[in-house]
């Protein structure tokens, strides 16, 4: 029995997939959000607190993933504080049970700061620095790695406090790759563009060590099999 989870555990690819959580990790299911009105090409004229809504079509991915994540059992739903994130978080919330949604400081978007002229930066010199293999920190921002690095403090602080159980962190994009990347090995300027999709589902499992283990990634709840 114990082998046969084990090897469940090592070829897993869907949260079906998954055995119970060993007694001396946390298992971490984290969540992008669901397509938003800013992830739109080309982007609407909408206020900011609106391109920070979830479309219908978001909403749809955000349930299916709540779905899928049906088997995880998770104990608590910690959301970034951006309202995309929130939203996701809780269609997710209403999927499983939890009671509240909680939110996480460390899981929010990159804080891009100020690029070299001093004005607000709008992404476009991060990703060219990025491009060019530097992974700058600029003033009252961050850098890829620094990003990478608060996540995984968060993921091993829930580990001290909720061994043997599952916790959902709702996050962005960026976020998940650079955590991700982390773990792998992955250089901080190659985790741009992270390339993982709304509403998908990554899972670690955080134990003992100072790093967590990668169990999967990316995974896409499947749409609703349309009527003959």
């Amino acid at each position: 029995m114990i082998l046969a989870l084990l090897l469940a555990g090592a070829t897993a690819t869907t949260p079906a997939d998954l055995g119970p959580v060993p007694k001396d990790v946390v298992r971490v299911y984290l969540v992008r959000h669901g397509q938003a009105f800013s992830n739109l090409d080309p982007e609407p004229e909408l206020p900011p607190e609106q391109l920070d809504r979830l479309t219908e079509l978001g909403h749809a991915q955000s349930k299916r993933a709540g779905e899928a994540l049906g088997s995880a059992h998770a104990i608590r739903i910690m959301s970034s504080p951006a309202g995309r994130a929130r939203e996701t978080a809780e269609d997710l919330r209403a999927a499983l049970g939890v009671a509240a949604v909680e939110v996480e400081p460390r899981i929010r978007s990159l804080e891009v700061g100020l690029n070299p002229k001093g004005e607000p930066d709008d992404w476009d010199w991060r990703i060219a620095e990025w491009e060019a293999g530097r992974d700058p920190t600029p003033p009252r921002g961050e850098s890829m790695q620094q990003m990478a690095e608060r996540v995984l403090v968060a993921v091993q602080e829930l580990r001290a406090s909720h061994e043997g159980q599952s916790v959902v962190l709702v996050a962005h994009g960026e976020v998940i790759g650079a955590f991700i990347g982390l773990l792998d090995g992955t250089p901080a300027p190659k985790r741009y563009p992270p390339k993982i999709r709304n509403a998908s589902i990554t899972v670690v499992e955080a134990g003992p060590g100072p790093m967590a283990k990668l169990i999967f990634s990316n995974y896409l709840a499947p749409e609703p099999a349309s009527a003959p």
